[in-house]
């Protein structure tokens, strides 16, 4: 009608834009409104009864428009999972997704952005139905027990390394000392280490060309053009020895019924010891890295500060090992040698 208007009478084309803009914005404001009504009304809503046997799921606006029944007795556990991770958390829940899993589906039933609460609400949850937990991706295991494993007894009771293993193992008198591995070349190492070689030669390379196009041949060999190649040698030559010593930094652990320590090796620099106590770790599993393009199974050592990653790149099996050893270490029994030996650890 604005149109038809403006055509007709030429001066009501200056109230066009201001019409338009008008509409516009009342346009936006009802989707807001719209959008604001659903977010208040809207809901889900989860029931578990341990009587039936049954769990049910009501999702939509006033949690009447939508339901399912699941079976309780179909789940085999629960699962903390990281958005984007195993069965992946819903973006109107939060980044951490509390999940029932069976063999043939994956059910959501709530989740938070906030982990420590998510991770209180799937152990309720596991502890509630009797079935393990599994936290990141990591094994399931019952929620109590997260550090139970066979004590350590002996040479003859240590778990066989993969064959071809690079990891070394000895007993000393603090405990249990592991030494893994760089991670070797993995994906993101090849090509950064292609980026640092086109950087070193490359660009030397068509630097040297367009010089030479602009000036000559004969100033090749001139001041300016000498600094670009020791610029470009220098990045290059940077980027590849950070990607060297990457892959062959490797760990090197100490466990004991006392708690872990734990360094990196291969740096060329004193090894920074950093001291883990028994009572500060409450979970070793295996997870996946946070990286985004490429994520690494790793053993994670997790404890009341945060987290530890280590063994990325080494084989499933490599890493299956290291964290049964860990995990049997601290359950293995030691009396402190000394008093100074027993209060170690507690200087972390």
């Amino acid at each position: 009608m604005a149109l038809v208007a403006a055509l007709a009478f030429p001066g009501v084309a200056l109230f066009v834009p201001f019409l338009w803009s008008a509409w516009q914005a009342w346009a936006m404001a009802l989707v807001t409104c719209v959008w604001a009504a659903y977010q208040l009304t809207s809901g889900w809503k989860a029931l578990l009864n341990k009587e039936t046997q049954l769990l049910r799921l009501w999702s939509g606006v006033g949690v009447f428009f939508s339901a399912n029944t699941h079976p309780l007795d179909s789940f085999s556990s629960v699962a903390l999972s990281p958005r984007g991770k195993a069965g992946g958390a819903s973006r109107d829940w939060g980044f951490y997704s509390v999940e029932l899993k069976s063999p043939t589906r994956t059910v959501q039933v709530s989740g938070s952005d906030d982990r420590e609460e998510a991770l209180e609400l799937a152990q309720a949850l596991s502890r509630f139905l009797g079935v393990d937990l599994s936290v990141d991706g990591g094994h399931a295991r019952p929620v109590d027990a997260r550090l139970e494993a066979v004590p350590l007894e002996g040479d003859q009771t240590l778990p066989s390394l993969p064959p071809g293993s690079r990891i070394r193992v000895r007993q000393s008198a603090q405990g249990w000392v592991l030494e893994l591995p760089g991670c070797g070349w993995r994906p993101h190492s090849v090509i950064k280490a292609g980026i640092a070689l086109v950087i070193a030669v490359g660009g030397p390379t068509v630097f040297g060309l367009l010089w030479v196009r602009s000036f000559g041949l004969r100033h090749l060999v001139s001041r300016e053009p000498m600094i670009a190649l020791c610029v470009f040698l220098s990045l290059g030559g940077l980027l590849l020895w950070s990607v060297i010593r990457e892959i062959s930094r490797g760990w090197f652990l100490t466990a004991s019924a006392r708690g872990i320590e734990y360094s990196r090796t291969g740096s060329g620099t004193p090894r920074k010891v950093t001291r883990l106590p028994a009572s500060q770790i409450e979970d070793i599993d295996l997870r996946e890295t946070d990286e985004n393009h490429f994520r690494n199974l790793t053993v994670v050592i997790e404890h009341k500060k945060g987290f530890v990653w280590m063994g990325a790149g080494l084989s499933r099996e490599e890493l299956e090992w290291t964290e049964t050893m860990l995990r049997r270490a601290l359950a293995t029994p030691r009396a402190p040698r000394d008093e100074d030996d027993a209060s170690l650890l507690m200087r972390a």
